[in-house]
């Protein structure tokens, strides 16, 4: 089926249909362990995504109410010379600004 926007009901329905099947035969070929570390990593997904949203969701919120985003992360290298980096304002093989 091709990319588009815009799906009639019939249409997502079949979608949605065609992968309930799709996941039910995966899951049949699955072993107990298999399923079992499957839906570990989901609940680790799951749990991922809902810390992503949170934060962005947090962010969002602090925008609107005009409150500056955090400071950046350091650097892991610095831009200029490429020496590593163990934090600090300034590089210290070549003195140059680290943000």
């Amino acid at each position: 089926m091709e990319n588009k926007l815009n799906y009639s009901q019939e249409e997502l329905e079949e979608i949605l249909e065609r992968s309930r099947r799709e996941l039910q035969e995966k899951l049949d070929k699955m072993t107990p362990e298999e399923r079992k570390q499957a839906e570990i990593n989901a609940q680790k997904a799951i749990e991922e995504d809902s810390l992503n949203m949170q934060k962005l969701l947090d962010d969002v919120a602090n925008i609107t109410a005009g409150v500056s985003p955090k400071e950046t992360k350091a650097p892991n290298f610095c831009a200029n010379c490429g020496a590593p980096v163990n934090g600090g304002n300034f590089c210290a093989y070549c003195g140059k600004p680290l943000k």
